[in-house]
């Protein structure tokens, strides 16, 4: 899953406004952040001989990045680098801890028997991305559920991209999902490993400049308070 992951982010902004949206985008990848230096350093390993069809890689050990112990571990420790570098509550952390775990979970519905629940062993998943069609479905019905309701929740503060911005990007993370389906096929894993990179920390960037022109509703507001709040 690719773009699918970041309907939680909307999801948990929704729950709490004061998490910025970057952060909840970078929580939702985490795992795959994890594990693409991984693949670079040989330390996990994947191909691209063997794709399924809606995926163009083939996963064959990551047991540091994917597993489940290493899902759960890599949650804890979100919770408490969220905490120590933001200094926001408890409920906060728990809640980006959630969205890093959040990628197994959405894995494990997409992803072919490679993910492990203990070391490399007792490897789970359901396959959709043997089927074209609803692993396409699937992560385009998310992402469209997450926005919808970020922009039921927040209130744009004029300009062009505070109004449009939101959708653009996931119009575009629609187009990366479907490249990545219908697109060439990537020459080897490192290729894929460092487009990850760029590719998650590039709409993390994205998103952060995006969500400055726009603010949480408040209850019992009228539009045009909330924009003056904004510009206070």
């Amino acid at each position: 899953m690719l773009g699918g992951h970041y309907s939680v982010s909307y999801m948990a902004k929704k729950v709490d406004p004061t998490i910025k949206l970057w952060h909840l985008f970078l929580a939702a990848q985490w795992l795959d952040l994890v594990w693409s230096p991984l693949i670079l350093l040989d330390i996990e390993k994947a191909d691209t001989k063997h794709p399924l069809p809606a995926s163009p890689i083939h996963l064959t050990y990551m047991p540091y990045s994917h597993g489940l112990v290493a899902a759960l571990l890599w949650s804890v420790f979100a919770l408490f680098a969220y905490r120590l570098t933001t200094r926001q509550s408890y409920a906060s952390g728990a809640l980006v801890a959630t969205t890093v775990f959040s990628h197994w979970v959405l894995d494990l519905i997409v992803h072919n028997h490679d993910l492990p629940l203990l070391g490399n062993r007792f490897k789970v998943g359901f396959g959709v991305y043997h089927s074209i069609f609803w692993s396409f479905a699937i992560e385009a019905t998310l992402l469209l559920i997450g926005l919808v309701l970020y922009m039921r929740s927040s209130w744009p503060v004029g300009s062009f991209g505070s109004r449009y911005g939101m959708p653009l990007v996931i119009a575009a993370l629609l187009l990366f999902n479907a490249n990545s389906i219908w697109g060439p096929s990537p020459p080897n894993e490192k290729f894929v490993a460092v487009f990850n990179l760029v590719y998650y920390i590039g709409f993390a960037v994205i998103i952060a400049r995006v969500e400055r022109g726009r603010i949480p509703y408040k209850r019992g507001a009228f539009p045009h308070e909330r924009v003056t709040d904004a510009n206070m």
